[in-house]
């Protein structure tokens, strides 16, 4: 009789504990505008609010002291921790009284990312090169030979490159690029080696594959996880999808389908080829392997199995500070995660942050 109790206490606790696991509230993400503000389109400086910036906002980075930095349209901006708003570089740019600032131009505006010793890297694909920026703000050619569109691998400096665009770099120092023209993703080792892991160079209908075995549609906004697999984001004629590329090279379909129309007013979450995209402009990995993608108006999140939820927005191109789908985009061009786990955002004329309530 003790051993029958036993059973039916063990099975309630477990039902008991699937019941709560089941039915655990769902996250609920708050945005809110930490820089710029609607509809301005100056490039100047400033904190929070009383900075400005244009709508040709792109592609972000976050350094280990919480720096922001941004592209937006010709300059290089930076934002710390307390939201103060700098220029780096650029051209156009005033200081927050309205000063024109005397300052250097960009070497690049395409692609952005930082690295451990807080270094600063750009791409550019009018000049097809990537650049390194220092703290002393010394830039350096990193890879790739200004005005040589080519393909071909070998030391970073000598390599080819056409248009890069989006940058990210593992645990282990490997950094890829996002060779837009040459539908490829290029790789470039610690020891300055420049290899293609996937592409066969040329733009056409997204095939998976192994190495050069692969084409892409769109190589732009790119993404590295802790196990060293790349995620590209494909954006087609009719829908858009994630490839991810393994660290030998294979290519495979990771989340929705580039043939497939986005339906209204049905949920576009789901696994795997299941879950539909707008066009996606921005990926990033957080530190649990989680994909962050920034569509035109809304911000996913991928887990490593492939499902894919909506964090915030909808789909209107509309500007408003909100909670989870209450909250409006107007386009998402980059994303970044600060050392609280804040996801930081660069949209039309602003900076928007997403923290978890």
């Amino acid at each position: 009789m003790k051993k029958v109790l036993i059973v039916i206490c063990l099975i309630a606790s477990s039902g008991l504990l699937a019941f709560q696991i089941n039915n655990a509230p769902a996250e609920v993400w708050n945005v809110t505008t930490i820089a710029g503000w609607e509809e301005d389109n100056n490039t100047m400086d400033g904190q929070g609010t009383k900075a400005h910036f244009t709508w040709q906002m792109g592609a972000s980075a976050i350094d280990a002291a919480d720096n922001y930095y941004v592209i937006d349209q010709v300059c290089i901006r930076k934002m710390d921790a307390a939201t103060n708003v700098t220029t780096l570089f650029g051209m156009g740019a005033s200081d927050a009284n309205g000063n024109s600032l005397s300052i250097p131009e960009s070497p690049g505006q395409d692609g952005i990312m930082t690295d451990k010793e807080g270094n600063i890297y750009l791409s550019s694909g009018r000049n097809h090169a990537i650049y390194r920026i220092k703290a002393d703000k010394t830039v350096e050619r990193f890879a790739g030979e200004e005005g040589y569109k080519g393909k071909d691998d070998g030391p970073r400096l000598e390599a080819g490159l056409n248009n890069p665009t989006g940058l990210c770099m593992d645990k282990s120092g490997n950094i890829y690029v996002a060779d837009a023209y040459n539908a490829s993703v290029r790789k470039i080792s610690p020891d300055g080696k420049m290899s293609t892991l996937a592409g066969n160079g040329q733009i056409g209908d997204f095939t998976p594959g192994t190495g050069r075995n692969a084409q892409f549609h769109e190589v732009r906004a790119i993404a590295v996880d802790s196990k060293g697999n790349v995620f590209v984001a494909q954006n087609g004629g009719r829908g858009s999808c994630i490839a991810k590329i393994s660290p030998a090279g294979v290519v495979t379909n990771f989340a929705g389908d580039i043939n497939a129309l986005l339906p209204t007013g049905v949920n576009h979450d789901g696994t795997g080829k299941a879950a539909r995209f707008m066009r996606i402009n921005a990926l990033l990995v957080d530190k649990d392997d989680n994909l962050i993608i920034g569509e035109n108006t809304r911000v996913r999140r991928a887990s490593p199995a492939g499902l894919v939820t909506t964090l915030a927005g909808n789909e209107n191109s509309e500007w408003r500070d909100a909670a989870g789908a209450k909250a409006m985009f107007r386009k998402i061009a980059g994303i970044s995660i600060d050392s609280k786990g804040n996801i930081l955002l660069s949209d039309q004329y602003c900076v928007r942050k997403m923290t978890k309530q």
